[in-house]
């Protein structure tokens, strides 16, 4: 059952109420209340709530038909998730609405929730956008990419997600860089998410490499600013490079 099709229930209810309270014409029109109240997820930013107040009480008010609201209302702000209306108060007919969400940020610009659904960030309260980490994805974003990253971003443990950033250069090249420090970077496969197991063989084995003399391809001593790479893409097998990039 879609959210917009229990409303539709809790309109039935209203209806019911409304009867029972004999708030109705003697044709048997129902009669809704003059005002609306809200009550709003506190995800939603300050500005939005303010749009939906404004959108909903002026249309109702135009028509007083609330079930006629619910087209408009899904179509114009897409980040709602479920709208219950209901008459606690006889006065006011009050619309609880709750938003998708959010799973993480996208170049710092837009969000993605876990349903696939792709908001500005200016939909829900800075607080939270805060907390959600951002992919960087090269160039625009691929609608087949969408669940990819979905898949992918929510494979990855909290560990890694904390010391980690992620940059999706392309399915079968995602790097996940060192947020404190840059001497380490993973490369992987979308389909392949690393582990902790794997970062501790990756950290393991750059150990034993950087305790030895490093020499460049000249034969020249290292640079400190060297970033190692190591890619996972393959089957048991880890590939370790050095890089003054990071990739």
């Amino acid at each position: 059952m879609t959210a917009f099709k229990k409303v539709m229930i809790a309109f039935a209810f209203i209806g019911l109420c409304l009867w029972l309270r004999h708030q109705h014409k003697p044709d048997m029109t129902l009669v809704y209340p003059d005002d609306c109240s809200f009550t709003l997820d506190s995800n939603f930013s300050q500005a939005m709530k303010a749009e939906i107040k404004s959108f909903i009480d002026t249309a109702y008010k135009e028509n007083k038909k609330p079930a006629s609201l619910l087209p408009s209302i899904e179509s114009q702000f897409s980040a709602i998730r479920s709208i219950i209306v209901d008459m606690q108060n006889p006065d006011q007919l009050n619309f609880t609405i709750q938003a998708y969400q959010p799973m993480f940020m996208v170049n710092d610009s837009f969000v993605l929730s876990e349903q696939g659904q792709i908001f500005d960030k200016t939909v829900f309260e800075n607080k939270l956008i805060s907390q959600l980490e951002n992919v960087t994805y090269d160039g625009t974003l691929h609608h087949k990419d969408i669940d990819r990253l979905i898949k992918f971003v929510g494979s990855l443990s909290d560990p890694i997600l904390q010391d980690f950033s992620i940059r999706w250069v392309g399915k079968y090249n995602v790097w996940l860089d060192q947020k404190n420090g840059d001497d380490l970077s993973l490369l992987v496969d979308y389909a392949r998410p690393p582990t902790m197991q794997d970062i501790g063989e990756c950290r393991k084995l750059r150990g034993q490499i950087i305790d030895k003399p490093c020499k460049d391809k000249r034969g020249k001593p290292c640079k400190n600013n060297i970033t190692w790479v190591c890619d996972l893409r393959f089957d048991q097998q880890i590939v370790l490079f050095s890089t003054n990039k990071g990739g």
